[in-house]
């Protein structure tokens, strides 16, 4: 049997070592400058994150409210509001409901 067309491997591994020397050049200046990536953020996606930012910044625990709640209860003068609270229950339960 024949194989017509047929070059020896070392020929082909030839042309793969040429291949790789001409990526690896770094590209001359009578090319042109060389091209970076870049990315610009949109305003939205700028805006987002200085929210975020800012929203880090806020304690998760408000400590003025903490001790004045802290002091009102032991001094017995904290008196919560009943209807208040059953307002609140009520319209969490809606929503829950809604969702």
């Amino acid at each position: 049997m024949k194989i017509s067309g047929y070059k020896p491997t070392g020929e082909i591994f030839k042309a793969y070592q040429q291949n790789k020397i001409d990526k690896t050049k770094s590209p001359k200046a009578s090319e042109g400058t060389v091209q970076t990536d870049s990315l610009e953020l949109s305003p939205e996606a700028r805006a987002k994150q200085e929210i975020q930012a800012k929203l880090k910044e806020i304690p998760e625990v408000r400590e003025d409210l903490v001790n004045r709640l802290k002091k009102e209860i032991q001094n017995g003068t904290y008196k919560p509001d009943a209807s208040k609270i059953a307002d609140g229950i009520i319209q969490e339960r809606l929503l829950d409901k809604e969702i």
